[in-house]
């Protein structure tokens, strides 16, 4: 196994040694099939390709049960107490281990509101009940949530290292997007030399194709690049991250096509300075116990201060392994997030800052978009993109 994976994995199953104490279950269970379960590479250590159930006990002991031909890498990465190969399914092992331990409840990834935390499935649930002979299973269950969460989103430094270089790799990306663009390119040509550019660095998109490339003068929202010429008077929205080593980026940048003037109108610079305002009055406010949606209130009143609808999504979310890393949300208290923008704000979370300036009609104004990438320090947060400074010009 790679030194960076081996450093990794350690890592976060210091992490993890901290938090077991607080389980509010005898063990926590995470049976794996073809890596079913997103959550499982955060601690596993190697491919749960054939049927695999890790155990993890209140007490710290760490167990994984696994096909024959994976117990060499599970052994390789040193973070488990014992390692056991089966050819003929986890069933038995897994009813000694229960029995030996004396173990009678059982923490599971499932969430009501999260997806990265839901990875037991009802087909799981059913053959776990039926292999172990526990048709009161469901009785003996609590969500992993409370230990999970955490897990995935307090990075390591290993983590974060690999987040800022996914940052890097994207800031170059954007650095020659910005010298290729010309007016009468269309989304898709700006699309193309993006993946092309992704090609080069050997890293590929985190969400989209290629990138989320949106031109016009009203209307925003995740869609497909058109094979339309771009037109004088337009705006333009890139929102990009690339992946390194498994985590991502996200940054979203705005530029202008210049209609036989010399910069942009008034009222394209009016929401362009009432966004930029929006993100850095939010991310000077966030710190270590800070709740999501006093944050997302910041930019929101800010925005409907000078004149803006705000916009209709949470002003920040984590990432990570994935573009929408799970967890707490720099968000609304409401149907659509839930409680996830009640959780106090950590060290080592790494969010998206994006209160984008969102032209919904015709009668609203152009869309625009500012998004910058922080993580959460012991005083305050590091910016740890490159914020950008002024809206850019084209043509």
């Amino acid at each position: 196994m790679h030194t960076d994976e081996l450093k990794l994995i350690h890592e976060k199953h210091q992490q993890l040694d901290s938090l077991l104490p607080q389980l509010k279950a005898d063990a926590w269970l995470i049976p794996c099939r073809e890596e079913n379960d997103r959550a499982a590479p955060l601690f596993a250590g190697f491919d749960t390709i054939g049927e695999t159930i890790l155990i993890f006990t209140q007490k710290g002991k760490k167990i994984a049960i696994v096909t024959d031909y994976d117990q060499q890498d599970a052994k390789a990465t040193g973070v488990y107490d014992e390692v056991i190969p089966c050819s003929k399914g986890f069933a038995e092992p897994l009813r000694q281990i229960i029995k030996s331990h004396g173990l009678k409840t059982f923490a599971m990834n499932y969430s009501e509101d999260d997806a990265l935390m839901d990875g037991l499935s009802y087909g799981l649930l059913l053959r776990l009940k039926k292999l172990l002979d526990l048709p009161d299973l469901e009785s003996r269950l609590i969500s992993s949530q409370s230990i999970l969460e955490p897990l995935r989103a307090q990075k390591s430094p290993e983590e974060i290292r690999r987040i800022r270089e996914a940052i890097r790799i994207t800031e170059n990306i954007l650095q020659e997007v910005d010298a290729f663009i010309k007016p009468g390119m269309s989304e898709r040509n700006i699309v193309s030399f993006i993946k092309e550019r992704q090609r080069k660095y050997k890293t590929s998109s985190s969400f989209g194709d290629g990138a989320n490339v949106m031109a016009g003068r009203f209307g925003i929202g995740h869609r497909s690049a058109t094979d339309k010429p771009i037109t004088p008077g337009d705006t333009l929205l890139i929102d990009i991250g690339c992946y390194f080593e498994g985590y991502t980026s996200d940054i979203q940048r705005a530029y202008y096509f210049l209609e036989h003037e010399a910069d942009a109108p008034a009222h394209v610079k009016h929401r362009y300075a009432v966004g930029q305002d929006a993100m850095h009055k939010a991310i000077a406010a966030i710190k270590p116990g800070k709740k999501g949606h006093e944050i997302d209130a910041i930019a929101r009143r800010h925005q409907e201060a000078n004149g803006i609808q705000p916009y209709p999504h949470a002003l920040g979310h984590q990432i990570g392994r994935t573009i929408h890393d799970g967890g707490s949300l720099l968000a609304p208290i409401g149907p659509r997030y839930g409680q996830r923008g009640n959780i106090p704000l950590e060290v080592n979370e790494v969010y998206t800052v994006e209160p984008v300036v969102h032209g919904q009609t015709d009668l609203d104004g152009c869309p625009i978009g500012v998004e910058q990438d922080v993580l959460i320090t012991e005083t305050g947060v590091e910016v740890l993109s490159t914020p950008q400074n002024h809206l850019i010009l084209i043509g």
